[in-house]
């Protein structure tokens, strides 16, 4: 305090001038120090912002990857009947026409007649279609994106909606459902202990009654059985003996049930559907009773699940279905036995036995057996119908190449060939059922000289998909279609599944041009995209021989590995005749079509 006190006075005693000297130092020694604080504290600023400057420089103008698009997923396992070559991981078909990119070098052509390779070469090299630079371009574009837009947005969008054609099954669309892997096992046929007489006279009895076809005889057992119902509920149980020689039977039943089940839903009556199955074996009797359900699908599952055996005993399964069967209270009762052999039992029941028990319970036996009195008797006694069980005809064998015919007689063949009988291409298929799935592609040639056929092919392709559905078919259809122009290719791939609108609309584009039809096929094999579990299922629609780069045996060894059935409605040519015999499938010829000599045409 003292201090401060003597500061004072001492501040006091000097002269104004020594006083203004002083406080100009005082102001001058605290300007500089701020001047040097303010110098020194900017310099890290100032070297901050110019690396930053730089970095952002740097960074601006390095070269960086970009980004990939879409994740792609890793490459799965090609099961055998996958015929993508590329990665499937894809955005759903739609109408849209594929990118253009042009053929770079033309390959020379390796001849096209198959009967001369096969005669030089005893193998022909692996056809690699994942390596070729395919044109794709197609001058119909404006025109497709014409069809796209005058589908509804929900087909465009999502092609495998309620609309496509085959999809009977449940659940969202896309989502495949598991197959039945099992299907019908027909064990080798054994003789049956029939005495001579007896079968001759079967075969008497026959020759005067009527041979109904499986279709006709389903339909007409179903009204027979509406009429007992007098509106109310019934139960239908299917009695089938599953012995050696019934396989074409059981097969007939389940591929025309639906003709049953038509009649029951017209006539709006509530029914259940129930099946044994039975046979005998080393002495015993195996009797599987399934009960009631209202699920179609599932009741046609549990038929095409049925093996065959080698013996039966059609009475024993009658009253053991009796026994075991729950019925409904109040509903009309109908057993439909199904066998082609003579009543028998191995527990001692005789038929006033069965027919006492069936008539205890209300049970009507309506029986597709043989002319005998014990079938007859067993139906007319419990208020049931008799039908003699169809004798099935051979099944057809596909059509093989005729090599005997002259280019006259081909040329007059193709003017009388009837569009009727493009249905038979179907028929292949049918032989599925709704055992495994059908993966169908139409090859469709949009050259010139198909503009008047395409329309009949569509009409007799309205019966195709009939015949398919009634089938209970689990089918979608892919559509492939291919001219040139120039010789560059334009091939539009559809991939499955399109609706019918759709495919009629592609159909009907307009034709111009010329074809190759072994690049289309070559073509479709590699961009097509099928169903795993499917099976690939071909008809080439062509009037005109096969041409184009690949040779037609190296297409044909393709197609047999991938395991397709190839079906043609086509013209007389080595390719496509032996395509269909090789593959399996049928070859029809098409009206006015054309040969490779045009002598008389």
């Amino acid at each position: 305090m003292k201090s401060a006190t003597r500061l004072y006075r001492t501040w006091k005693a000097k002269s104004a001038t020594r006083k203004a000297l002083f406080i100009s130092l005082v102001f001058h020694l605290c300007f500089l120090c701020t001047t040097f604080y303010i110098l020194v504290q900017n310099q890290p600023i100032v070297s901050d912002k110019a690396s930053l400057t730089a970095e952002l420089i740097s960074t601006e103008h390095t070269a960086r990857p970009k980004p990939l698009r879409k994740k792609l997923a890793p490459r799965p396992h090609m099961p055998v009947h996958d015929l993508t070559d590329v990665n499937t991981g894809e955005s759903p078909p739609s109408l849209a026409s594929p990118v253009a990119v042009p053929s770079e070098t033309p390959r020379p052509a390796l001849g096209r007649s198959l009967q001369a390779e096969v005669e030089k070469e005893k193998s022909s090299p692996a056809l690699d279609l994942s390596t070729q630079n395919w044109s794709e371009v197609s001058t119909a574009a404006q025109t497709l994106r014409e069809v796209e837009g005058n589908l509804s947005k929900t087909e465009a969008a999502s092609p495998a909606g309620d609309t496509t054609l085959g999809a009977k099954r449940s659940g969202p669309p896309r989502i495949q459902r598991t197959p039945k892997v099992t299907t019908l096992k027909i064990v080798e046929e054994v003789e049956e202990d029939i005495p001579p007489a007896l079968l001759e006279e079967i075969k008497e009895k026959r020759k005067a009654l009527p041979n109904i076809r499986f279709p006709m005889l389903m339909k007409k057992l179903a009204q027979e059985i509406v009429e007992t119902s007098e509106g109310g509920p019934i139960d239908v149980v299917f009695v089938i003996d599953a012995s050696g020689s019934m396989g074409n039977n059981i097969k007939s039943v389940i591929e025309h049930l639906t003709e049953m089940v038509d009649v029951y839903k017209s006539s709006k009556i509530d029914y259940a559907l129930g099946v044994t199955e039975f046979w005998a074996r080393k002495g015993s009797n195996e009797i599987k009773v399934t009960q009631l359900t209202r699920s179609f699908t599932e009741y046609k599952r549990t038929l095409q699940a049925i093996s065959t055996h080698q013996d039966e005993n059609a009475l024993d399964a009658v009253v053991q279905t009796v026994k075991e069967l729950r019925f409904r209270a109040t509903s009309k009762r109908h057993f439909i036995l199904v066998t082609d052999e003579p009543l028998t039992s191995l527990e001692g029941i005789t038929l006033d036995n069965a027919i006492a028990h069936c008539r205890e319970f209300g049970i009507y036996v309506n029986v597709l057996g043989l002319p005998l009195d014990g079938h007859q008797s067993l139906a007319t006694q419990t208020g049931g119908k008799w039908h003699l069980i169809p004798e099935e005809p051979r099944p057809q064998m596909p059509q093989r190449a005729n090599r005997t015919l002259t280019s006259r007689n081909k040329a007059v063949s193709l003017r009388k060939a009837q569009w009727a009988d493009v249905a038979k291409v179907g028929d292949p298929a049918l032989k599925f059922g709704g055992s495994i799935p059908v993966d169908i592609v139409l090859f469709i040639d949009s050259s010139k000289s198909m503009e008047d056929k395409l329309p009949n092919f569509l009409q007799q392709f309205d019966i195709l998909v009939r015949d398919w559905d009634n089938a209970f078919m689990d089918y979608q259809i892919g559509v492939v279609r291919f001219r040139s122009r120039a010789s560059v290719n334009m091939i539009n791939v559809y991939n499955p599944p399109q609706t019918l609108e759709q495919i009629r609309k592609i159909i009907e584009l307009p034709c111009q041009g010329d074809e190759t039809l072994l690049d289309a096929v070559a073509e479709g094999m590699r961009r097509i995209k099928l169903r795993p579990n499917a099976q690939p299922y071909f008809i080439l629609v062509t009037d005109e021989p096969a041409a184009g780069e690949y040779s037609p045996l190296a297409i044909i060894q393709m197609l047999e590995q991938k395991r397709v059935l190839v079906n043609v409605v086509g013209t007389y040519d080595d390719f496509q005749q032996q395509v269909a015999t090789k593959t399996g499938g049928v070859w029809v010829p098409i009206p006015e079509g054309q040969t490779t000599n045009h002598l008389y045409w």
